[in-house]
């Protein structure tokens, strides 16, 4: 019940101005007639526009509905660029630009269940430390990147009001924020990557008998998303990828033939998913990553390039550029011809939407605001060749944090082609990263020492939990006398009571758990997310970062318990991995954290920037392992490896060193790929 007005039936009235909306949005801008039988039949979408922004205020208690007001809202914000005639509310010359107001109701579609926890997180930190003048720094926009699938009743709506002459099963809205500059958002068709056909081979039916054997099923985290119809293999990896780990034992008794064959599939599966990520970012994306790639740091001669390009398009096209979009594409774009294809498609298509390699020019014509002759084409060859001489490869890049919607979130982002040299960090939703950053400032300040830009952990200030069902051996062995030369606090081989462990997450600065599943067996969600204060985490058990989906709830997972109790950073595992092959991947990264040339720094120009960026939020991935049971700029690589590692003055972050871990392992993508990191930028440093 609205307490204010007394009404009961707030949701239902949303619900029904939600249906009414988008019943006649079907119809709107449609070539198609319509029978005049009533005044509905007249109904624009400037008129429709008001009722679901009535909608979006009625139902912000009912996170579905209103989740699904926001997408629609975002998707009429950006068609309206299509048809300049729509006069739409909240917009008018002089105002917040229409994308402007697509990426706000955007961000508010993404981790619409859990933003009122965060929120309510947030107001009662500032109220506790008077710090209204935090707000008031939340003035910009963010460096983040959202992301999230439109399917079922908006592909129609799409289809209907762009008159496109071929089917798309689904389309990605992307939004970038930017400290500084308007954020950018876009729309990408999505169509369904194909299968390998020869994906099931012998091998696995083998391995299918001995699954049947042990009397093992796989359960998918996630029930059922768009992501199993427009990326079918990725289901049938994890799949393939648990019934191989539940075998190992089995085959590692049948003698060295199976030995053979497990290793022969176990390459395979790696070399699928290796495969299908490529096709996601040349089908799904084509030249627009660079709208998920942090900001080139190094370039002085992109500002250049950028003024010369925007001049040139602006005289030859009369078309009104953003120059963010365009920074993004000079500072992102693998090479000269990537660059012409975004800049083609943005005077096609008027700048927010796009097409990857699933899209021929042909599918989108409708959509096409102007129909570029080869004179055109020839135009803006010369006019980039003139503008952009050379893309050199960048040493330094931004970190980006990726705010994923819960039908995008198990496929493994960092890892496409173009982003596994990328410190990326993933958080659920906007509040989030404001309530992250707060606590972070709050305990500096109650300290009173001189705050670091972001959080801070000090990897030596460390408690580990090793080994506590008993049944690794191996990895207890690798790591035990390690720990203790340390001098670290914790338990190997056996499990500690809960009191102890919620003890351990509170007075340290790192958590270390290596067992089965995420350590929830040993302390619960529930007593995690009581803490105020919580230790960034280390979680290498199978699945421990799997965010589990059920319907229309809230998805339940580690990492959200943890970020929920104030961990700034959790690295963890999105599926299944093998012991000996995860236990690489860990000590290669541990190993990055305790380099002992840790400098001090207060004034580092580099990490103050990057806060500002992310404080200033408004608008808006030898031998057989067994599984821890569940609870032209590519040449140029080598130097790409060593970028982001660390800030001028000398502090590293957390996942800074995740894609060189990835790549100590055997399977750098089966299970170098498993580990991504939630969270916000953490540095590392000894205190």
């Amino acid at each position: 019940m609205d307490q204010s007005t007394g009404d009961f039936l707030i949701s239902e009235r949303a619900e029904i101005l939600y249906s009414m909306s988008l019943f006649l949005l079907k119809g709107f801008l449609s070539e198609q007639s319509r029978d005049i039988c009533c005044r509905f039949c007249s109904v624009q979408m400037s008129d429709v526009v008001p009722w679901l922004l009535k909608a979006f205020v009625l139902s912000r208690e009912n996170p579905s509905l209103f989740q699904e007001v926001c997408r629609l809202l975002a998707c009429i914000f950006l068609l309206a660029t299509i048809d300049s005639t729509a006069q739409l509310p909240l917009y008018s010359s002089g105002s917040l630009s229409l994308n402007h107001w697509a990426a706000y109701f955007h961000q508010n579609s993404v981790g619409t269940y859990l933003d009122c926890q965060y929120f309510a997180g947030l107001k009662s930190l500032l109220r506790k430390n008077d710090s209204k003048a935090a707000l008031e720094d939340f003035s910009n926009a963010s460096d983040e990147s959202l992301s999230n699938m439109l399917e079922g009743d908006f592909v129609n709506v799409l289809g209907e009001i762009l008159l496109l002459p071929s089917y798309f099963p689904a389309w990605m809205m992307l939004s970038r924020f930017d400290s500084t500059n308007k954020p950018i958002t876009m729309l990408l068709p999505v169509d369904a990557i194909s299968e390998e056909t020869q994906h099931e081979d012998s091998c696995t039916k083998e391995l299918d008998n001995l699954m049947r054997a042990a009397d093992k099923n796989w359960q998918c985290p996630w029930g059922y998303t768009i992501i199993d119809y427009v990326a079918p293999t990725f289901r049938k990896i994890l799949e393939e990828n648990f019934i191989s780990l539940s075998s190992a034992t089995l085959t590692l008794n049948d003698g060295q033939a199976n030995h053979v064959k497990w290793w022969s599939h176990r390459m395979k599966l790696n070399n699928h998913l290796d495969k299908m990520l490529k096709d996601m970012e040349e089908s799904w994306l084509g030249p627009w990553k660079c709208l998920l790639l942090g900001y080139d740091l190094t370039d002085q001669h992109i500002e250049e390039a950028l003024t010369n390009l925007i001049a040139g398009l602006e005289s030859e096209f009369k078309f009104e550029v953003n120059p963010v979009l365009i920074k993004v594409i000079l500072g992102g774009a693998m090479s000269v011809d990537e660059v012409q294809d975004c800049v083609s498609q943005l005077i096609s298509y008027k700048g927010y939407f796009g097409r990857g390699g699933c899209c021929g020019k042909d599918r989108l014509r409708a959509l096409s605001s102007c129909c570029i002759e080869s004179e055109a084409l020839e135009t803006v060859e010369c006019l980039i060749k003139s503008t952009v001489n050379e893309l050199t490869e960048p040493v330094d890049r931004d970190p980006v944090i990726f705010v994923l919607d819960t039908n995008v979130q198990m496929l493994p982002w960092e890892n496409l082609p173009a982003l596994r040299n990328q410190e990326i960090y993933r958080m659920p939703s906007i509040g989030s990263v404001f309530l992250a950053l707060t606590r972070s400032n709050n305990y500096w300040k109650d300290a009173r020492v001189i705050a670091p830009p972001f959080p801070a952990i000090d990897p030596f200030n460390a408690f580990y939990l090793l080994n506590p069902s008993g049944d690794l051996s191996s990895t207890q062995e690798e790591f035990d006398q390690m720990f203790k030369n340390y001098e670290w606090k914790g338990k190997a081989g056996y499990a500690p009571t809960a009191e102890e462990l919620v003890l351990a997450l509170r007075n340290h600065d790192l958590f270390l758990y290596f067992g089965h599943g995420s350590g929830t067996q040993y302390v619960s969600g529930k007593e995690i997310e009581k803490l105020d204060n919580c230790a960034a985490a280390l979680l290498m058990g199978c699945s421990s970062g799997t965010l589990r989906c059920k319907g229309c709830y809230a998805p339940q997972g580690a990492p959200l318990s943890y970020l929920s109790a104030g961990s700034p950073a959790v690295i963890a595992n999105l599926w299944d991995v093998s012991d000996k092959d995860i236990d690489r991947f860990s000590k290669a990264l541990l190993g990055s954290w305790l380099q002992e040339n840790f400098v001090a720094a207060k004034n580092c120009s580099k990490c103050c920037q990057l806060t500002r960026e992310f404080e200033s939020m408004t608008i808006a991935v030898e031998g057989n392992g067994r599984p821890r049971r569940r609870g032209t700029r590519g040449k140029k690589s080598e130097r790409m490896n060593n970028c982001s590692k660390r800030c001028t003055c000398g502090n590293r972050r957390v996942a800074s060193y995740l894609s060189e871990a990835r790549r100590a392992c055997r399977l750098p993508l089966m299970i170098g790929g498993s580990p991504v990191c939630y969270g916000v930028p953490t540095i590392i440093r000894k205190k």
